[in-house]
């Protein structure tokens, strides 16, 4: 019996990974809208790990470690050469279909083997499909890895051609077309690009030429026919919340200003930004922990053991008894910050930026174990704090001269790393006494007053004596005369020729020798790649954590209580912000109260200003900020199993997308 097939394109953007699912049993088409994807490509893992799909669809011209980490997730084991026939600056119209031999790029998952995919003809080739954008030139080329024996194609992910063929599609009647509005989230805007390579790769698979407006109708049909279903899938862990509710609820934007509510500063489009909730709670001191932090914010989870996890390191953090351990965690997390490693030559201002960075993790590790911190968070990469990184800024120490850098403007080595480069040093430092000696030998040899030796690149050393000296005429025979500058002849001479044998371009010499060891250092950097990334994260992670405690101890927030039943009850709720911009401490808390006891469903009544609005928008911020991971303000709070959360409070409304505002409310019921 056949594997199942299912069918998965992704496309990944501005650290926004979408995608798009086709289960050919079920002829089920499954939309994962835009969500943050972190370095470590969490969500595409987790995608791969819950679909297990037959083939992947990924953009070739995208990221490079996104690539990397896709091939690695599907278990990628060769790597050939690829050079479609598809001319990037033709001008032929719609699709062009060639074949390239010997060019196929395999993966598979584990426990699965895969072979050269046959084509039609039972060689393994590879077809490639490329389509012009509007302006005439290729969109875009990407390539497709395989899981199975099936036909490798290249296909487009082009937003614009992806939405003219949705429309194609789905649209074929005016009742349709506005329906396409409420199916497709068209600011999702990498899963409208899987969907458009997804859709292509079928019409690929049914061997349909659309060039023709009548071979178009047929693909047309025929995908039409091979889709029963359209839906929108929410990952297991993920809580859903659209970008309309992130808005009412000011997650990252807020039309609050903290200073007085003063009048915005306009630059384009944009109005300023007042205050938000993660403005709010990011006290974050490095770069990875501010990333780390947005990324927990854009991902709300209901993993209840993760969340716990994090809520009970910021309880340890924010207790009395630990301050001491919060402030001073916090002092080392602002001291440096890790840059990668570029290839080639890196400036001495990154191995600086890099030296500090390991010194400060090998102070939290040492700190965490003189205090016997114990974090479950951080447990299971506590040990590269300790002998990997230590050994790293124990090499650093020994082999850069960071003082000489410094005033060198390159990367020094110290003295005792190589032997040879140390004596090259000593004679280096020794050149300018010995020069002064030799010119001494040649100015009595010569019969003149004074001369100076010099060294020109390419021509080696020389003897530079005045033009208006002059030499005898029984010792010209001594000196080749090789060039005039400036009023300096330079001579060439037999202690000069010596010279050039003997010592040559010392300090080109010794800059040589120190690339090649800086060379074989970065290379034993990147081989602790891991050890390093691990540990930046461990710090991240703890400065996300002090972050939020510190937060929670200034604005007296607590820590939510998960329950299995379907409540949330709140005592001496507060909305965030309103609280922080309300100066003169009149800021009335308020209960909530939602359980199948009382009732679920709540009417709110009053005069305008009256606090409906940040009632509302309380409530959610609450329960947002549990799913987050963070304290929340309250005095105390119960909250029970959230798989979305969606509101109405704030409007964004478009002529362009044909939607009334009730349409829209419609749209996130189904």
């Amino acid at each position: 019996m056949g594997r199942r097939e299912l069918i998965c394109a992704f496309s990944y953007s501005a650290k926004r990974l979408g995608a798009a699912i086709y289960d050919g049993e079920e002829k089920e088409v499954k939309m994962i809208g835009d969500l943050a994807e972190d370095a470590d490509f969490i969500i595409l893992a987790r995608i791969l790990r819950e679909f297990k799909p037959t083939h992947v669809l990924a953009n070739k011209s995208q990221d490079e470690a996104f690539q990397m980490q896709l091939r690695a997730e599907c278990n990628y084991y060769s790597m050939c050469s690829f050079s479609p026939a598809l001319s990037i600056g033709g001008t032929q119209k719609g699709f062009s279909d060639s074949v390239v031999d010997d060019s196929m790029e395999l993966g598979t998952y584990a426990n699965e083997q895969t072979t050269t995919a046959p084509t039609n003809d039972g060689r393994g080739t590879m077809s490639s499909v490329g389509v012009e954008d509007e302006e005439g030139g290729v969109e875009g080329i990407f390539h497709h890895l395989i899981c199975s024996h099936k036909t490798t194609i290249l296909c487009t992910f082009g937003f614009g051609l992806a939405r003219k063929r949705i429309e194609q599609i789905f649209g074929s009647t005016d009742h349709e077309k506005r329906a396409i509005a409420f199916r497709f989230d068209f600011s999702s805007s990498n899963m409208i690009r899987s969907l458009g390579a997804l859709f292509r790769f079928l019409e690929q698979q049914k061997g349909v030429s659309s060039s023709s407006a009548d071979s178009a109708a047929v693909v047309t049909s025929d995908l039409r026919s091979l889709i029963a279903t359209i839906d929108t899938y929410i990952l297991e862990d993920c809580v859903e919340v659209d970008s309309v509710t992130l808005r009412a609820l000011e997650i990252f934007y807020s039309d609050y200003n903290p200073k007085s509510i003063r009048q915005k500063f306009v630059w384009g489009n944009h109005r300023r930004e007042g205050m938000s909730i993660f403005k709010l709670c990011n006290l974050c001191r490095s770069v990875p922990g501010k990333q780390m932090l947005r990324m927990w914010f854009e991902r709300p989870s209901k993993d209840r053991p993760m969340l716990m996890v994090r809520h009970e390191a910021i309880s340890y953090l924010y207790q009395d008894c630990n301050l001491e351990v919060t402030a001073h965690l916090r002092t080392l997390l602002k001291d440096g910050i890790l840059k990668r490693m570029r290839r080639g030559n890196v400036p001495i201002s990154d191995w600086k930026s890099f030296f500090t960075t390991l010194c400060t993790l090998v102070k939290i590790g040492t700190y965490f174990d003189e205090r016997e911190i114990n974090m479950a968070i951080v447990k299971e990469k506590l040990h590269f704090l300790r002998d990997p990184l230590k050994q790293l800024t124990a090499i650093l120490i020994g082999v850069i001269d960071f003082t000489e850098s410094i005033s060198e403007n390159r990367l020094v080595i110290c003295r005792g790393v190589d032997p040879e480069l140390d004596k090259k040093k000593q004679l280096y430092e020794k050149l300018p006494e010995d020069l002064t000696s030799v010119a001494l030998l040649e100015a009595e040899d010569i019969s003149i007053e004074s001369c100076s030796v010099a060294y020109v690149p390419i021509i080696g050393y020389l003897l530079m004596v005045a033009e208006s000296t002059q030499i005898p005429a029984d010792t010209k025979a001594l000196v080749e005369i090789i060039f005039s500058s400036e009023g300096m002849s330079y001579y060439k001479t037999n202690r000069m020729r010596l010279l050039d044998e003997n010592i040559g371009d010392i300090k080109m010499q010794i800059v040589d020798a120190e690339t090649n060891i800086v060379l074989n250092l970065q290379k034993r950097i990147l081989d602790s790649k891991e050890a390093v990334l691990s540990a930046v994260e461990l710090a991240a992670t703890l400065d996300c954590l002090i972050s939020l405690s510190v937060v929670a101890r200034k604005y007296n927030w607590t820590r939510p209580q998960f329950v299995d039943e379907s409540i949330v009850a709140i005592e001496q709720a507060r909305h965030p912000i309103a609280e922080h911009i309300c100066k003169d401490g009149k800021y009335v808390p308020n209960p909530v109260h939602s359980s199948t006891e009382v009732g679920k469903v709540k009417v709110l009544s009053g005069p305008n200003a009256s606090g409906k609005s940040i009632y509302l928008k309380m409530v959610g911020s609450i329960v947002y900020l549990a799913c987050c991971g963070s304290f929340v303000p309250a005095q105390r709070a119960t909250i029970g199993p959230i798989s979305r959360i969606l509101s109405r409070l704030y409007t964004i409304d478009s002529v362009l997308d044909g939607m009334s505002s009730f349409a829209n409310d419609l749209k996130q019921v189904l």
